[in-house]
């Protein structure tokens, strides 16, 4: 086998140990970006131009859940893409194992 046919093998090895933490990890990253913490306000009221406080409305538009979400949103394209990519190598590995 030559060396770039054996690091095939090595990447593929990746793949499987990735797809493992994926499993592992992916439903604790979706449940951390759904979340919405809100938080008590330690020091007095807030005064906002319209006087009422929101903390649910903060949680939702927080910078760091919306980070979060987006990160989730690219994981769902990269996992896409990647099974897309792993299907069109098998295909193409069929084809040459053809005989």
């Amino acid at each position: 086998m030559r060396t770039a046919d054996r690091q095939v093998v090595v990447f593929l090895d990746d793949l499987e140990l990735l797809i493992q933490e994926l499993r592992r990890i992916y439903p604790a990253a979706v449940g951390a970006a759904d979340a919405v913490r809100i938080g008590a306000q330690s020091t007095g009221v807030p005064v906002r131009s319209s006087g009422i406080s929101d903390p649910v409305g903060d949680a939702a538009t927080d910078p760091r859940r919306r980070r979060r979400q987006a990160n989730v949103k690219q994981a769902r394209r990269d996992v896409k893409a990647a099974v897309v990519a792993a299907r069109s190598a098998l295909s193409h590995a069929i084809r040459a194992a053809d005989r």
